[in-house]
């Protein structure tokens, strides 16, 4: 006796009805079922590199750690859920301190000198001869005394007259140094190789067999600071004329003292006692 197949035919009418309607919907919507499509790739892409960049900067982190945290750190990674944080600007959270200029300039204080008699003038602002102070005095005595005699070196030798007149007070400590009161030796000037006819002395200086030489008078000393002056160790200051500041730095660079401050020295007394007016 045959079986027959009871499923009711219905059910297969309704399955193919309901395929009709289907396709029948996608005609209609076609352009919503592809923006459908592409929405679920864009948001299947977007947390498949969420989690791949995840993935990679736990391994980064677990390759930096320790060996011995390696383990642990593995397992509070692993852990851990991948959350999306927006990108945030560091510059809006964090107050920055930049520095504070000031608008006041910065300003460099001239040395301090001390040279008995000259430390007025030295160290007080132009026009520090006007000191009416026992130094004060002596300093402004010594330069009328011998300013004729500086003007007769720079007409006759082209000395600046200030030159001469600012190492005289220097050398001479304004006219009293023992140098200059028992030798009329006001240059520091020392004896020659070969000093036929001159009279020496010994007087410690940087060295304690320095040989200075003796004058009959502060004139004669004047006179031999010019000759020197024009000698092949310093003839081409004479290019400078008489621009005081050349000289004086020129003067220490060929060795006449070994004070490192004696250029600055020099322009010190030149300008604070206004000794440039001799130069005219």
């Amino acid at each position: 006796m045959k079986q027959h197949n009871t499923r009711p035919s219905h059910l297969g009418n309704s399955a193919f009805l309901q395929e009709n309607q289907l396709f029948a919907w996608v005609n209609r919507n076609w352009f919503n079922a592809i923006l459908l499509y592409l929405a679920g790739h864009l948001l299947f892409q977007r947390d498949l590199s969420l989690q791949i960049n995840m993935d990679g900067a736990d391994e980064k982190k677990m390759a930096l750690a320790p060996l011995a945290t390696r383990t642990s750190l593995g397992n509070n990674l692993s852990s851990q859920q991948a959350v999306f944080v927006p990108a945030i600007n560091i510059s809006q959270l964090v107050k920055r301190n930049l520095p504070k200029t000031s608008s006041k300039a910065t300003t460099t204080e001239e040395p301090t000198f001390s040279v008995s008699n000259l430390t007025p003038a030295l160290n007080a602002k132009k026009g520090g001869r006007g000191d009416l102070s026992e130094k004060g005095q002596a300093m402004q005595v010594y330069i009328d005394r011998y300013a004729p005699a500086a003007i007769r070196a720079m007409n006759n030798y082209g000395i600046p007259a200030s030159i001469t007149l600012a190492q005289g007070l220097l050398e001479s400590n304004a006219g009293e140094s023992k140098l200059a009161l028992e030798s009329n030796n006001h240059f520091g000037i020392k004896c020659r190789r070969k000093c036929k006819g001159c009279t020496c002395r010994n007087y410690t200086d940087d060295d304690v067999y320095d040989m200075f030489r003796v004058f009959d008078s502060a004139w004669e000393s004047y006179e031999e600071h010019s000759i020197l002056l024009t000698s092949p160790r310093y003839e081409h200051l004479q290019k400078y004329g008489k621009d005081y500041k050349s000289w004086a730095y020129g003067l220490k660079r060929a060795g006449y003292a070994t004070d490192k401050t004696y250029g600055q020295k020099l322009i010190r007394l030149i300008r604070n006692l206004n000794l440039d007016q001799y130069d005219k």
